[in-house]
């Protein structure tokens, strides 16, 4: 399975609208590992962040592919480096 197709998959396993929880997508780009880094973050008054899993800096195009699939679930997404 690609990184994207497993980042997919586990968004959809993951996210479950409920009532008292809010959902935000988290990019993490790691430049010790050289992977961007995706979460799901839950909050509902502690924040729980799951890991969905990382695409590769070499793989440029299929971090895109991915993003865009992640945008559609209009979520907001925040972006962080490290």
């Amino acid at each position: 399975m690609t990184s994207k197709r497993n980042i997919l998959a586990n968004f959809e396993r993951l996210f479950k609208p409920t009532p008292g929880h809010s959902f935000t997508l988290l990019v993490v780009k790691d430049k010790f590992s050289k992977t961007y880094n995706f979460y799901l973050e839950d909050v509902a008054g502690a924040t729980y962040s799951r890991g969905l899993g990382s695409v590769a800096f070499d793989e440029l195009n299929e971090y895109k592919d991915t993003l865009r699939n992640l945008l559609d679930s209009k979520l907001k997404i925040e972006y962080r480096g490290f």
